[in-house]
């Protein structure tokens, strides 16, 4: 039989993943126009468009790095190399206080990202909860961007042993966080960089105002994320009385959605109870092997009772193939169903929010216009005190701030929008692919394992017989032999 390692349920389906993800978005390249002009080692040249508070980081950064970057500014033409992104990966390494009840993680990162006041952090630790805030910082923050779903951080399962259900766990983190690290936008993030460097606990607040493109938009913040924010109000897209092409597209996005997540629902149910005969079978098995095994023991004829011993061992490892195939079917396929069943219902929030983005847009643009008049107004006042009029001009700029970040936003919504949804398909069709080929591969090597168990035992019988049969022979020509 092979071993805990040989199948593993919690297999990773390599790392074309990520770097497919990645190609996705530089094919894509919806961000093409806010992407910094990069120099010849990787960083960003500062003082770009992208962010205001990039450039009050770069100012902030240590001496020593600011006198690389001089250095690096007198490399030659002949040796520059063509523009690119700026590095952010992280790797996960373990989990951590297992006996907690919220466990905790360790990962290393590695960026070129100028507003990192390092390159390579190691042994950085966090726990789920802070990495559920960040998730809710980022949908928060970023309402028009699809913010990747956050896998479970439980560490009991019913199916699978603990090392393995924690291999489980880490794998579906590392790969949020590399669905993340990719994401033109969210990799920006502030708190994200907090998220790295800050040395105690890591607790952000929900409305940043160092979000990229403006504030955050006003709708209550997801609590919770990952299987801790099911039981949730669903959101659902209105329909438009005069759609584009665009929002026709996402109108059929999300009913298709909707229906993939009502009948991925019905099929988990009918995976876990599947997995839980399978593992109750595995149960019987076992017992009926060890009282095989145990009549086997006491048979008085020898020959019969090898036979039945062998018999009984075969239904013992047969036992142990059909835990293993529990192991299989209640762990990685119910984890993966359970977690595309909460970004369903966050695909379908995103959308409701690209309506609130539109709405909020159409209310600053009026606000800033009935601002305008008022000063238009008090100007033309002869009776207005300077400090009235200052109060508000102060209070013009403010709405013209806001209507801009705004505008802003509104203008990119539909861009992100559309690259976002094209990543979340074909990580989508990924992540299916890959559970099902997993899941298809070690069912085949246990069945492969079970008729060869079988084919021993026929073999063993057989070999009984016939030894049997000569036995009897042989006694047979000797009492024939007495008796002459």
């Amino acid at each position: 039989m092979y071993g805990d390692d040989e199948i593993d349920p919690h297999r990773a389906h390599s790392q074309q993943t990520d770097s497919s993800q990645q190609a996705l978005y530089d094919s894509i390249d919806p961000f093409s126009e806010t992407r910094q002009a990069v120099e010849p080692w990787g960083e960003p040249a500062t003082g770009t468009a992208d962010s205001d508070e990039s450039e009050s980081e770069d100012n902030a950064r240590p001496e020593s790095q600011s006198s690389s970057a001089q250095h690096q500014t007198s490399i030659p033409a002949q040796t520059q190399t063509a523009p690119q992104l700026p590095v952010l990966r992280f790797t996960v390494g373990q989990m951590v206080d297992r006996s907690k009840r919220t466990p905790g993680f360790t990962f290393e990162v590695m960026t070129t990202i100028p507003s990192y006041k390092g390159r390579k952090y190691t042994g950085v630790e966090r726990n789920q909860i802070e990495f559920e805030r960040l998730e809710a910082h980022l949908r928060t923050t970023y309402p028009e961007c699809l913010v990747p779903t956050l896998g479970p951080g439980t560490t009991a399962s019913k199916y699978v042993p603990d090392y393995q259900n924690d291999r489980l766990v880490v794998l579906l983190l590392q790969q949020w966080l590399n669905r993340v690290s990719v994401h033109p936008i969210l990799r920006q993030d502030y708190e994200l960089r907090q998220f790295v460097e800050a040395p105690f606990a890591f607790n952000p607040a929900l409305t940043s105002s160092s979000a990229v493109g403006g504030s955050a938009l006003s709708i209550a913040p997801q609590q919770g994320s990952g299987f801790f924010s099911w039981g949730k109000p669903k959101q659902r897209v209105v329909r438009s009385a005069n759609p584009s092409e665009f929002d026709q597209q996402l109108e059929t996005t999300a009913d298709n959605l909707d229906a993939f997540q009502k009948n991925l629902s019905e099929a988990r149910r009918w995976h876990g109870r599947q997995a839980r005969t399978r593992a109750r079978l595995a149960i019987d098995l076992k017992d009926v092997g060890t009282k095989l095994v145990s009549v086997g023991v006491i048979e008085h004829n020898s020959g019969l009772g090898r036979s039945v011993k062998r018999l009984g061992k075969c239904f013992l490892h047969v036992g142990a193939c059909a835990q293993t195939q529990s192991n299989l079917e209640g762990s990685r396929a119910i984890a993966v169903q359970d977690m595309y069943t909460v970004a369903c219902d966050n695909v379908q929030k995103t959308l409701s929010n690209r309506q609130l983005i539109f709405t909020e847009h159409q209310v600053s643009e009026r606000q800033l216009e009935r601002k305008r008049q008022s000063v238009a107004v008090l100007r033309a006042s002869t009776t207005i005190s300077p400090d009235q009029v200052q109060e508000t001009l102060a209070e013009f700029n403010v709405a013209k701030t806001d209507a801009d970040s705004k505008r802003q936003r509104a203008e990119r919504v539909d861009k992100v929008l559309a690259a976002d949804l094209q990543a979340f398909e074909a990580n989508r069709e990924g992540d299916f692919r890959a559970l099902f080929s997993a899941l298809g591969r070690d069912q085949l090597h246990i069945e492969r394992q079970v008729l060869g168990e079988f084919k021993a035992v026929l073999d063993f019988v057989r070999h009984a017989n016939d030894s049997s049969s000569s036995s009897t022979t042989t006694l047979s020509s000797t009492q024939a032999q007495f008796a002459k």
